[in-house]
């Protein structure tokens, strides 16, 4: 009897072996899709990257404003944002201070700036203007605003003094404030001033928010997903979402420095022409030639002026344990609390 041939194993048909080969993959992307969404926003079902374009979308309390592009949203109190920290904006859409107020019967000090002005990462009473209001006495307005130009910034003061008749005007900055000059849109359209001879011409905020970019609402489709959100968001950043959040003014690129030297004349004559006491203030923890250019163009310009990058780094070199405990991505409590004892002593400093 002959042997018997041997078996060979059946094929599967392509399509099932395919089938086989999907399912894990599938079975991962899935897991990867739900711990990134838990980490984010587990019950956002939205498009993940509005959340880097539209900061009306983000977890930041802001609203629209025709003049400035947007403010603080008024009447706003909350701990949900990036860090959990106690976020509370006033009816007037400042930040509040915490604790106990000032009397206000005594003539206030306005602060304007970024983020480290508004105090990101820390609760009301532990930004810098907050720790500034007991050390003075007197009431201090927290004007700073997350993400603002110093474009936006010295309008924003120039209207915060004349509502609330302030003798005092502290205008804080870092050295990526000048670049953000340059923008006509930063999340949303913002004022600009364009150079033109030795003069500054006000843009105003356009009344629409036209995008250009013909692929737009694929990306916010493919941006359903948070996966894929966080591939192109590492991947290819400018094309995903940067070159919408931030639309620069071609002819103003690299003159970030110019525009902030005039703008440093701008609200200094502003001030003078009122009565209020300047003081301009530089943050940070780098040395920047163009942020000291600006520096000390307010100071020919009549403005006091502070340079607590300088300060900083002198501080570091006697003790460096003071970079953890001051600075934090943005400024830490103790960090604030050193800027309001160096910003106490500048504006209580006989003239």
């Amino acid at each position: 009897m002959p042997a018997a041939a041997p078996s060979v194993p059946r094929r599967l048909p392509l399509r099932r072996r395919l089938l086989f080969a999907l399912v894990p993959l599938a079975a991962v992307l899935l897991v990867a899709e739900l711990a990134i969404r838990l980490v984010r926003a587990p019950l956002h079902f939205g498009s993940f990257r509005e959340f880097r374009v539209d900061l009306m979308r983000r977890n930041y309390p802001a609203e629209r404003d025709p003049q400035l592009g947007y403010v603080p949203r008024a009447n706003f109190a909350s701990t949900d944002n990036h860090w959990g920290t106690r976020v509370s904006i006033d009816e007037h859409g400042l930040r509040r201070n915490g604790g106990a107020a000032a009397p206000a019967d005594v003539p206030a000090v306005v602060a304007v700036g970024d983020s480290f002005t508004f105090g990101d990462q820390v609760d009301d009473d532990a930004s810098w203007p907050a720790q500034l209001e007991p050390l003075l006495g007197r009431p201090v307005r927290n004007g700073g605003v997350f993400g603002y130009s110093l474009t936006q910034a010295v309008l924003r003061g120039e209207q915060l003094v004349q509502r609330f008749a302030a003798t005092d005007l502290v205008v804080s900055f870092i050295a990526g404030d000048l670049e953000r000059c340059e923008y006509s849109k930063r999340y949303t359209p913002v004022p600009w001033f364009d150079l033109r001879g030795d003069e500054l011409v006000l843009q105003p905020v356009p009344a629409d928010d036209a995008v250009a970019d013909p692929g737009k609402q694929w990306k916010d489709l493919l941006g359903h997903s948070a996966l894929l959100d966080a591939v192109f968001a590492n991947t290819s950043r400018a094309w995903w979402y940067e070159n919408e959040k931030q639309v620069t003014v071609p002819h103003l690129v690299g003159r970030g420095r110019e525009i902030g030297e005039r703008l440093m004349d701008r609200i200094a004559a502003f001030c003078r022409a009122r009565g209020v006491r300047l003081l301009v203030v530089l943050q940070g923890e780098k040395q920047d030639d163009n942020a000291s250019a600006v520096l000390a163009r307010a100071q020919a310009a009549g403005a006091r002026t502070l340079d607590l990058v300088d300060r900083f780094l002198a501080a570091e070199r006697a003790d460096p344990s003071v970079r953890a405990r001051w600075f934090d991505g943005h400024m830490t409590r103790a960090g604030n609390g050193w800027v309001a004892a160096h910003i106490a002593v500048a504006l209580q400093a006989p003239r």
